[in-house]
């Protein structure tokens, strides 16, 4: 008989340190969710702080590109005016469609939204790309003349 009392005994406090432990364990495990979560939603907020940095400083040097390519294609124009018929003829058409490719990029940079870091990357490229055509192109024209 004391046996027995003895065995029931040893299981219940067996079971209870078992019940305990998971307990103990789950509440650790919540903790460490929250924090995890926590420190998530701050990596969140730093990238997010990072790109809005980001997108505004290339922003400003990619409209800073474009106003100079304006102000170039402003000045080929009035060179195109008072120029030759030979130099307006050829070189008219190329100017408009500078032109175009100059509002063109000026359209695309207001309305990019970011879609990931991957197309942002990816957009940045194909745009400074693009800005890039447009100013050798232009440079080309005032070397030709």
């Amino acid at each position: 008989m004391k046996h027995k009392y003895f065995i029931l005994t040893v299981i219940v406090l067996i079971a209870g340190s078992v019940l305990i432990g998971c307990n103990t364990n789950r509440e650790k495990k919540v903790e460490d969710a929250k924090e995890n979560v926590e420190q998530a939603n701050k990596d969140l907020k730093d990238a997010q702080a990072e790109y809005e940095k980001e997108w505004q400083q290339f922003k400003s040097n990619a409209e800073s590109k474009i106003i100079a390519n304006e102000k170039s294609i402003n000045d080929l124009k009035a060179e195109i005016k008072t120029a030759s018929a030979k130099f307006k003829a050829k070189y008219e058409k190329e100017v408009a469609v500078l032109e175009q490719k100059n509002i063109e990029l000026k359209k695309k940079i207001s309305e990019y939204k970011y879609d990931g870091k991957d197309k942002w990357e990816e957009f940045k490229r194909d745009f400074n790309r693009d800005v890039d055509i447009v100013g050798n192109a232009i440079k080309d024209i005032f070397a030709k003349k």
